[in-house]
């Protein structure tokens, strides 16, 4: 099964993907194609494209941003305007994190997947454990 990988406003870029496919190809996910994003429109127009190419769809960055092109804002006003609810949303935390620090998200909508990771290597591999791994398997099969 193959996935689309964005790297959005993103700095770590070669460790993540090395990172990323070093476990994603453990489960028999290896990625379609990998872009970039630099601004919230770049990003809403590569997601639009992958979409329609893959069922899963990997977002690296911009979940630490302080600005408005802030991943969680932008997709959160992405589902708000297309009328999506979020009820399909699940947080992401890495492994061993304390409280609600959830560093990811993973956002499903029918038969279509959303997975927010932050740019940070050792984060993905925390956050990408067993379950989630067995989950994305279950719902890509």
């Amino acid at each position: 099964m193959k996935y689309d990988l964005i790297f959005y406003i993103a700095k770590k870029t070669g460790y993540c993907e090395k990172r990323l496919k070093r476990i994603m190809a453990g489960v028999g996910l290896e990625p379609n194609r990998i872009v970039s994003a630099t601004s919230p429109t770049q990003l809403g127009e590569e997601v639009t494209h992958s979409l329609r190419l893959c069922r899963l769809t990997v977002i690296i960055g911009g979940l630490r941003s302080p600005y408005d092109d802030n991943l969680e804002t932008v997709l959160s006003r992405v589902f708000s305007i297309a009328g999506i609810p979020l009820k399909n949303m699940r947080k992401l935390p890495a492994k061993g994190a304390s409280g609600d620090s959830s560093v990811g998200y993973l956002i499903r909508y029918k038969s279509q997947m959303i997975m927010a990771l932050p740019d940070d290597p050792d984060l993905i591999e925390q956050i990408l454990t067993g379950d989630i791994l067995d989950y994305l398997r279950a719902k890509l099969e």
